[in-house]
């Protein structure tokens, strides 16, 4: 395993964010109904969406779905980044890794069966219930 120095980040602190972060770094697993849509899962739930797009498949997410991942991972970068210097710079290198290694892998065509399709349909739901959640919140906001 590398060593990851974030200047001015603490050492623990980085990698507490890394853990958190990359705990998802494998393929996205199954979790239970409501949990946290995390942007790692959706990274790779949009890389698999394209890589093992089979239009023939039930499984398979069609160009609007994967540009609701594309909209949700795109907010929840921006708000993870702007929460601090350190967020931002920690972001900026480990999102870019994690879609570069799951863009390697679903490269694979072998890699790319029913069950990582489920899985990445399976995130979609969780992202539109987490948008669902956002949506609820900013209206009781105002």
């Amino acid at each position: 395993m590398r060593t990851v120095r974030v200047a001015g980040v603490p050492a623990l602190a980085t990698l507490l964010a890394l853990a958190s972060m990359s705990a998802v770094h494998a393929a996205p697993t199954e979790r239970a109904p409501g949990s946290v849509a995390a942007i790692g899962d959706a990274i790779a739930a949009r890389i698999i969406a394209v890589k093992c797009n089979r239009p023939t498949s039930p499984s398979a997410l069609t160009q609007a779905e994967i540009a609701e991942l594309d909209s949700y991972i795109d907010e929840r970068q921006t708000a993870f980044m702007l929460e601090s210097k350190a967020n931002q710079r920690l972001g900026e290198m480990v999102f870019p890794v994690m879609a570069r290694d799951y863009n390697q892998l679903y490269s694979n065509p072998d890699a790319c069966d029913a069950a990582s399709r489920d899985q990445a349909k399976a995130m979609l739901e969780r992202v539109r219930e987490a948008q669902s959640e956002l949506k609820k919140r900013a209206e009781v906001k105002h």
